[in-house]
């Protein structure tokens, strides 16, 4: 196996989960809870919310620019009465 392949394949499962399914909003939110969590701890809260905003736009642009489509199934919402 080539320094390419390798290099491509550890590239592929950083931005992939198991299943093939891209992981990088899932990667983005948690990193902008941690983040926002420990800021807000430390009593910076501008900065928390700079941070769960930056994740949210990653996630956004995830969704706006991927090509990818998930498949059904049962994901996390919210009902009429206002939780699942």
């Amino acid at each position: 196996m080539t320094f390419r392949d390798r290099a491509r394949h550890v590239l592929y499962g950083a931005m992939t989960n198991r299943d093939g399914s891209p992981a990088s909003a899932r990667r983005a939110t948690q990193a902008g809870a941690m983040l926002a969590g420990s800021l807000a701890d430390h009593g910076h809260t501008t900065a928390a919310v700079a941070a769960s905003l930056a994740g949210a736009v990653a996630v956004a642009a995830e969704g706006a620019l991927a090509t990818y489509v998930y498949p059904p199934g049962d994901y996390a919402g919210f009902d009429q009465n206002g939780s699942r």
